[in-house]
């Protein structure tokens, strides 16, 4: 795939993926002719890209779980508390966006019964 065709698959910015490449989210992507071209491997790790972006981790953060995976099982435990821990802060999160709706319900509640 071209970086045109990866880019309305996934709905990122061409600056974005080359952005990926650049820090080194991305291993080297085959290039023909100057031209990027996107092989199976190449999406699938995109895909995981995404994923983790969208649980909210960093660039920093999913270099590092990208670089681990590389060394595969030997990396099991370092990668899961890597999930671990954006999962408990995603947690902390809802939390506190509930007692922020709490909050939010109690005001509500109190204008409508004076």
């Amino acid at each position: 795939m071209k970086i045109k065709e990866v880019s309305e698959k996934f709905n990122i910015s061409i600056p974005t993926l080359r952005y990926y490449e650049k820090i080194g989210l991305f291993d080297h992507v085959k290039r023909i002719n100057g031209i990027r071209e996107y092989e199976d491997k190449d999406i699938k790790h995109l895909s995981m890209i995404i994923t983790l972006k969208n649980a909210g981790l960093s660039n920093e953060l999913i270099l590092k779980y990208m670089e681990l995976a590389k060394l595969g099982e030997n990396s099991n435990e370092e990668r899961v508390f890597i999930l671990k821990q954006q999962r408990q802060k995603l947690l902390d999160e809802i939390h506190r966006k509930n007692k922020n709706l709490d909050s939010l319900d109690y005001l509500m509640y109190k204008i409508k019964n004076n």
